[in-house]
């Protein structure tokens, strides 16, 4: 068994670097931590996502799932819809509580959900 101790981080992959890197700042308020021509680190506390210029393959599942509490969950969908962010599915009841699914600038799938 490989014993892990840590993840480094979480690539995805998008077609728009400074429109992903702005939005992932703006909606999740991830901090840079480094760019390149093709790539950028952001951070969110101890949590790291590599946003890379390339084609997202899969789009049928989330790239990426956050879990909020409730009253998060209920103001995220409000500022999303401000925001004019493409919301693919949801809000919709799960066996444990409610989720939501949208798009970043790449297209790539991303759930907002909670937990009862």
């Amino acid at each position: 068994m490989i014993i892990v101790e840590g993840i480094g981080h979480v690539n995805i992959p998008v077609s728009q670097l400074e429109a992903s890197i702005e939005f992932y700042r703006e909606i999740f308020d991830f901090e840079l931590e480094s760019k390149k021509d093709s790539e950028a680190i952001l951070s969110l506390d101890s949590f790291k996502i590599r946003l890379v210029k390339g084609t997202p393959k899969d789009q049928s599942m989330p790239v990426i799932s956050f879990v909020m509490d409730v009253d998060d969950f209920t103001e995220a969908i409000s500022e999303l819809e401000e925001k004019n962010v493409k919301i693919v599915k949801g809000p919709e009841g799960t066996e444990n509580g409610e989720s939501l699914t949208f798009t970043d600038p790449s297209q790539n799938l991303i759930e907002i959900y909670y937990e009862n």
